[in-house]
């Protein structure tokens, strides 16, 4: 497959296993949010209604530059997520309602840890309860992340989770997927559209495009030079 180069400047095509892929999609330093918007759909559709096959190999890109993968209880069940091979897993919920999703079950990959009652016990060493959400959310995850040194995380929530975050100023990059967008504008206007809705204050990266599926890179605004 074939990225274009819309923004800041047209560049020439690369291909998407490209080793030039990097330079499109730095490590950010914070926390960065990986969202996909489908022309159409409700935003808190389920990913698996929303994305191809581009966004997914995005998803395994930002995830293999990432040191924690975060999500809800509600995200977890909805997208019946498994653990990760890149990274370990932070699953955010208040809910005594057991999780039984792939990603607690036995597994060769990285640890999961779950905001559930301390002794909770998974099926697997993997799963890993470590009691309850006691503060704001935003508030949790920065002690979380500074407790165990974690400092390139991704966000993978629904909107409403996603705009205590933004709120809260915690998020540092947003990296949106825009699938089944004929054109630019079409593309852009949805964009901005669901930044106005989380309330997130950006500055625009960049922009790729792979048929009618758009890539943007936003800032926040006081993150830019």
């Amino acid at each position: 497959m074939i990225l274009q180069r819309i923004y800041p400047e047209p560049a020439s095509n690369v291909s998407y296993s490209s080793t030039d892929f990097e330079t499109f999609y730095p490590k950010v330093e914070g926390l960065r949010l990986n969202f996909v918007v489908s022309n159409g759909k409700e935003l808190d559709t389920s990913s698996d209604n929303s994305t191809n096959s581009l966004d997914r190999e995005l998803l395994k890109f930002i995830r293999s530059q990432s040191d924690l993968i975060i999500t809800t209880g509600k995200t977890a069940r909805a997208e019946n997520l498994s653990a990760s091979t890149y990274a370990p897993m932070l699953i955010l919920t208040r809910s005594t309602e057991e999780i039984d999703i792939p990603a607690i079950h036995p597994n060769e990959r990285k640890p999961v840890y779950i905001t559930q009652r301390l002794g909770t016990h998974y099926p697997s060493e993997k799963a890993i309860a470590i009691g309850g959400v006691q503060d704001e959310l935003p508030v949790f995850v920065d002690s979380f992340c500074r407790a165990n040194n974690f400092r390139n995380p991704v966000l993978e929530t629904g909107v409403s989770t996603t705009k205590l975050f933004a709120s809260a100023g915690q998020i540092k990059e947003v990296n949106l997927t825009l699938t089944g967008f004929g054109s630019r504008a079409d593309a852009e206007e949805s964009a901005r559209e669901f930044l106005g809705e989380i309330g997130f204050d950006f500055e625009l990266i960049q922009i790729l495009k792979a048929e009618d599926t758009w890539f943007f890179r936003f800032g926040a605004s006081e993150s830019i030079d």
